[in-house]
Parts: C-alpha cells; sequence; structure tokens
C-alpha cells in the first residue's frame, strides 16, 4: 500500500505508475490524480501554446551550440550502447517496410528518375570523374570478392559485344535476354561443372585440358544472321562451361544443333 501525495488516500500500489526516479520505483501521486494533472497540462498548454513556442525557439538560438553538443553526444553514446539491438531491428523494420511498400517504391523509384534523369546522369557523370581511381579500386575489389557481381559484368560486356559485332545495339536488360537473373544463372553453370571446375578457375588458359575453363555458347553467335537470333543463342539455355583449351583452340563452329533447339528449350523453361 501506498498514501497518495496528493489526496492523501491510502491506495494499493497498482494504483500508481512506474517511476525510476523514486525509492519505491513508483510515481508519488496516483494514476486519479496523474490523470488530472494531465488534463490540466493540456489545456494550460493549449492557451498558451504561442508563448511557449516563442519561449522555445528563444532558448534554441541562445543555447545552440550547447543543445546541439549535447544531442550530438547523447546520440553517441546511444548508438554505441544499442549498436547490435538497433542494428538487428533496423533490418528486420526494413525487410518488412519493403515487403509492404515494395511496388510503391518501385513506382516511385521509376518516377523520381523519368523527372530527375538529366540531373541524375549529369551529378552520375561529375562523381565518375571526381572519384575515378576511388572506383577502380572499388570495382577491383568487388571482381575479387563477389562472383554474381563478376559473371553479372562478364554476361553485360559479352552480350554487348554480341549485338555490337553484328551491327546491333543491346535494348533489353541484359537478365531479360539471359532469360534468368544472375543468381539462377550462377546455379545453371555449377550444375554444368565438370569435377575439376570452379569459380576460381574461370577464364584461366594455359594450353592444356582442364586447366581453366570459358562460358561457351554451344551454338556459335557467328551463326546468328538477325537481331532475334542473336537474343536467342544468347539464352541461358544455349550457354554452357566449356574447358578453355577445347574452346580457343579445338573448337570449331559445330552447328549440330539448330535454333529451333534453343527456341524450343526456351518455351520449356
Amino acid at each position: 500500500m501506498k498514501v497518495c501525495s496528493k489526496c492523501k488516500n491510502e491506495k494499493s500500489k497498482d494504483e500508481f505508475y512506474k517511476n525510476k526516479r523514486s525509492k519505491d520505483g513508483l510515481e508519488y501521486s496516483c494514476k486519479n490524480c496523474n490523470r488530472r494533472d494531465n488534463s490540466y497540462n493540456k489545456e494550460h498548454y493549449i492557451n498558451n501554446r504561442d508563448q511557449k513556442l516563442k519561449y522555445q525557439k528563444e532558448y534554441q538560438s541562445l543555447h545552440k551550440e550547447t543543445i546541439s553538443n549535447y544531442q550530438k553526444e547523447y546520440q553517441k553514446e546511444y548508438y554505441i550502447n544499442n549498436k547490435d539491438i538497433n542494428k538487428d531491428v533496423k533490418i528486420e523494420y526494413s525487410k518488412k517496410y519493403y515487403e509492404v511498400n515494395r511496388e510503391i517504391k518501385i513506382k516511385y523509384s521509376k518516377e523520381y528518375y523519368v523527372k530527375n534523369k538529366e540531373y541524375k546522369e549529369k551529378y552520375r557523370k561529375e562523381y565518375n570523374s571526381k572519384n575515378k581511381d576511388k572506383n577502380r579500386e572499388r570495382t577491383k575489389l568487388k571482381l575479387k570478392n563477389d562472383i554474381i557481381f563478376k559473371l553479372s559484368k562478364r554476361m553485360r560486356d559479352l552480350i554487348i559485344r554480341s549485338f555490337k559485332n553484328k551491327g546491333y545495339t543491346k535494348t533489353s536488360k541484359t537478365q531479360e535476354i539471359l532469360g534468368c537473373s544472375f543468381e539462377d544463372f550462377k546455379l545453371y553453370l555449377e550444375s554444368n561443372f565438370e569435377s575439376w571446375m570452379n569459380w576460381n578457375n574461370r577464364g584461366l588458359y594455359n594450353g592444356e585440358l582442364n586447366y581453366g575453363w570459358d562460358i561457351d555458347h554451344v551454338i556459335p553467335l557467328s551463326s546468328a544472321k538477325t537481331e532475334e537470333e542473336i537474343i536467342l543463342l544468347n539464352h541461358y539455355t544455349n550457354l554452357q562451361p566449356l574447358c578453355s583449351k577445347i574452346n580457343r583452340d579445338i573448337k570449331k563452329d559445330n552447328l549440330t544443333f539448330s535454333l529451333e533447339t534453343i527456341i524450343n528449350k526456351k518455351s520449356i523453361n
């Protein structure tokens, strides 16, 4: 039991709000008295709102530096003490928020890009020109450590070159032409690996068999005569991991398969 400091009535501890600063961990006044105080405070704030806002602005302008330093110190301390907790909470919140608002975010991003295309292109060019060395080092590091990034870059370069060599311009996204995501394409290649193949020996060549491997077109790109055929031959079902020695020295334009084979595979998948 506890006596309320305002109404002086003895009440059970459940009738008091918690207060960590007090000795017993409870407010001095009971919940009913606190409610009356809250209603008074609300009414007082509404009646004196302009005066209070004016005072707050004056106080903040006079103590701007002190308040700023205090806020920075508090934020640093809070971040250090809650770093691990906040990280997990933020990740979980971001995932849920993205799932709920995915379509809205995609729509907004597209609209924003269209409206600000010229500005974004200008900014990108300026940033790249000022940070060439930084971008180069970052790309090198990513190519070394990120298989998906390395594979996506390789396929973009390969497909763009296949269009240019035939006098066409690539107008579709690489993944649309490939027919799957880069993650799925990686799994597809791995499912066709021979026992000695791995991602560390891709692109290696020393003139010997089973030393390195290339991403090879089953039906060669040289057989394509139209833009549609180039697109068909760049579909993932026409790609395979092949020994570099065979691909570069032994393999000739083998037209055992026809374009109908790729069309049928594409329709099945």
